[in-house]
């Protein structure tokens, strides 16, 4: 370790000579969702680099349009009307423009594109004929290779006309923002969404042969124990490949934080949140889905989404459109967040890239820990092998406490969540993550007395 620590401490852009959160005494918790490692905080302005490598590329493309604001919401949207035709057609015109801008300045031109990822916002807002503009440019630019297609939909856009448009587009995976099949508490949200006409548009995506997913929210106002094991009971029995439940997480933009703030509303407590969880992930497994990532859920652990596991491991992504960010070739970056600023910027001929992170050697290392613990598993040996060092020596009592709470199995090259550690896969990643980097610093104090 101090050879390691000599290679490692002082390099630039992640902040590894910060002070390390010291998680050792805080209990397991489901708060704060890991979005990117390293912290978003820690990226700073750099000059645009080439790019170019032989490796296989995902693509994400952001749609930051959605016919209404959701109260728990935080991301950045703007509302759209039936009228609005001409923000739509401008921001597909800036999408390609930007795919064309980025292959040539990073001499991305042909690489061979393993997914593509439309996300949002709501991307089904977009008219297939626009996105068949999308596609088109994606061809032009990249070599597709039979690439998983993921495409969000809200379920009340969807129409025989979005149907076979994304059945041209070679769309193969669909995932639906339910949040839940409760009207009740869908009506609390702000959404328009009832059961019924989820139910409906979820069996009609199943019939075009697309693996469909769909998202659960836990923790909405109003949730109950018999409207959340109503939701999974629907999901289960809809027959989809697979659920994702997401825990809610509260911004400080979203109109749930405003009305807590007024005392206007209260929400379910951690407590029963956990419970909530708990339940469903019992639930699930019952009823023959195995977790494939630590949120989402899969029949008879087929259907892997192999978007986000290729960018949890660690492979090249590169993000198009308003606030979307990736890493390609050890750089990360993110575009400018403001709708018109990106527009104005793409439109001008410039990069509406904002922010940029080189990673270094620490960076890795600590993204393959804890991005990769997410997906559920650490093969030991993999990680031996990409960056030298035996994590089970170096956390080895790190390993130990997780082990003796029951968040995690060691058996042999492999780490994996248990049913418990699914529940808390952010926590257990942050906690090796911060063993991690007291390592490369030169702690070497005991955890505990």
């Amino acid at each position: 370790m101090k050879n390691l620590k000599i290679a490692l401490v002082g390099d630039t852009g992640s902040g590894t000579d910060e002070t390390v959160p010291d998680y050792r005494n805080e209990a397991p918790n489901r708060d704060g969702f890991v979005v990117a490692w390293p912290p978003q905080r820690y990226w700073k302005s750099a000059s645009e680099d080439d790019l170019s490598a032989e490796k296989p590329l995902h693509l994400y493309f952001h749609i930051p349009f959605c016919l209404q604001r959701c109260r728990y919401c935080f991301f950045k949207i703007e509302i759209l009307s039936e009228s609005s035709h001409a923000v739509r057609e401008r921001y597909v015109n800036a999408l390609c423009r930007e795919i064309e801008q980025v292959a040539d300045a990073h001499r991305l031109r042909g690489r061979v594109v393993k997914s593509i990822y439309f996300g949002g916002g709501t991307p089904s807002v977009i008219q297939p004929e626009q996105l068949a503009r999308i596609k088109t440019t994606i061809e032009a630019c990249f070599r597709l290779d039979e690439p998983e297609f993921v495409f969000e939909i809200e379920p009340i856009t969807l129409n025989n006309r979005m149907i076979d448009g994304l059945a041209d587009l070679g769309v193969n995976r669909i995932s639906f923002g339910i949040q839940s099949f409760d009207d009740r508490v869908v009506a609390l949200t702000g959404r328009h969404d009832t059961d019924e006409k989820n139910s409906r548009a979820i069996e009609r995506a199943l019939k075009t042969g697309a693996v469909v997913n769909i998202d659960l929210l836990s923790g909405l106002e109003g949730e109950t124990t018999e409207s959340w094991q109503h939701s999974i009971n629907r999901a289960i029995g809809l027959g989809v490949h697979a659920v994702t439940v997401y825990k809610l997480e509260l911004y400080s933009n979203a109109h749930y934080m405003s009305d807590i703030r007024q005392g206007k509303l209260s929400l379910p407590g951690v407590d029963e949140e956990i419970a909530f969880a708990r339940w469903g992930l019992a639930r699930l497994r019952d009823s023959g889905y195995l977790p494939s990532t630590y949120f989402t859920f899969t029949r008879e652990g087929k259907y892997p989404q192999r978007h986000i596991i290729s960018r949890w491991r660690g492979e090249d992504m590169y993000g198009f459109g308003a606030s979307a960010f990736g890493t390609v070739s050890g750089y990360s970056r993110q575009n400018l967040s403001e709708i018109d600023a990106y527009l104005a910027r793409v439109e001008s001929g410039l990069s509406p890239t904002q922010r940029v992170l080189e990673l270094s050697s620490a960076d890795h290392m600590l993204r393959d820990v804890v991005m990769g613990l997410k997906t559920t598993m650490i093969d030991l040996g993999e990680y031996r092998r990409r960056h030298g060092m035996r994590l089970d020596v170096v956390l080895a009592e790190e390993l130990a406490h997780l082990v003796h709470e029951g968040l995690i199995d060691h058996n042999g090259d492999l780490l994996r969540l248990t049913d418990e550690g699914v529940l808390y896969g952010d926590y257990c990643g942050r906690y090796l993550g911060a063993g991690l980097r007291r390592a490369f610093s030169g702690d070497t104090r005991p955890l505990r007395a």
